[in-house]
């Protein structure tokens, strides 16, 4: 039974591609962040009891922890699974521990930033850049943009732009991704996640603001638009920054290597499925549709399969150290 949650977990981080496609786009962010923390959770609960069963292995270590080694090798995983699983539980309890404190200072950092903007919703920042973000804190969010993206857009673009990054704030999708970070950090077959989370959340914003300002066609024209120039923006800062590197000579040499550099998007441009996002705006509005009754009882028979096998684990493994 201890293998059981480490194989449910294995099926759900395999599955999560097919479940974004499969499931409305109302419930995606929810139903993704859900399965990552049932995934991770089944993770770490095979592993901790795998971890456990390597103490009855070593004496020393038993007497210590005040167990007792009378279980038979029989009734116990392999030694070398319970080894691979200590360094596991290591690894994994120092990456969440790790992602939490990023997490959590990107909040505070968030939090701050919300107390000390003035009252409203909206803050534009003289900056040409065209950006677009929802901060959102513990206490509450702000929307910001920049100057140069504003002048992107023609009045009806920037009342849909702005919708979006509110919709971000209303769905709380800061900490929808903030909880799928921390499981992508414990289990690493859940990698993907994060991305699938983040595109979900836009569909999922853009869906809201159209419905908000009944504008389909002008959220996805604002979409196609910043996303343009997101894109320059980039390009001219790349030009700008190659033509710095080239007086210098190890510079040149990166620059020749073909080296990448991360670039700035707005509002989730530019890698998170633009055109994706622009079809199904021009599209119809979706029609609220149930979840597959497929979707359902699949995910609900893991969930069944992951808990109870867990408990039942755990439960022999509480009697054999008794």
């Amino acid at each position: 039974m201890v293998w059981v949650p480490l194989i449910t977990s294995v099926v759900i981080a395999l599955g999560a591609p097919a479940l974004a496609h499969r499931l409305p786009y109302r419930m995606k962010p929810a139903a993704l962040t859900a399965s990552a923390v049932l995934a991770a959770a089944g993770w770490m609960s095979s592993l901790i009891l795998l971890a456990a069963s390597f103490v009855d292995r070593v004496p020393a270590l038993a007497h210590r922890l005040g167990t007792t080694t009378v279980a038979r090798a029989g009734e116990l995983p392999p030694s070398s699974a319970g080894l691979a699983a200590v360094v596991t539980v290591g690894a994994g309890a120092g990456m969440l521990l790790a992602a939490t404190a990023r997490n959590g200072l990107a909040l505070i950092r968030a939090e701050r930033l919300v107390r000390h903007l003035p009252a409203g919703r909206v803050h534009v920042l003289p900056q040409r850049r065209p950006d677009a973000c929802a901060v959102g804190g513990v206490t509450g969010g702000r929307v910001v943009i920049t100057a140069g993206l504003l002048d992107c857009l023609d009045a009806a673009e920037r009342d849909a732009v702005l919708a979006h990054e509110r919709a971000h704030l209303t769905g709380g999708h800061h900490w929808l991704r903030m909880t799928v970070a921390c499981c992508a950090a414990v289990d690493p077959l859940l990698r993907r996640l994060p991305d699938l989370v983040e595109i979900a959340c836009e569909r999922w914003a853009d869906e809201h603001a159209a419905r908000e300002t009944g504008q389909r066609r002008v959220l996805a024209r604002a979409l196609g638009k910043a996303a343009l120039a997101t894109l320059q923006n980039a390009r001219d800062a790349e030009d700008a920054e190659d033509a710095e590197d080239a007086e210098d000579a190890e510079d040149a040499e990166s620059v020749a290597a073909g080296q990448d550099r991360p670039s700035p998007t707005a509002c989730g441009f530019h890698h998170h499925a633009v055109a994706e996002r622009m079809a199904a705006l021009l599209d119809a509005p979706p029609r609220a549709t149930r979840v597959p009754a497929t979707v359902l009882l699949t995910t609900s028979a893991l969930t069944a399969a992951m808990i109870g096998s867990a408990v039942h684990a755990g439960t022999d493994y509480l009697a054999l150290f008794h």
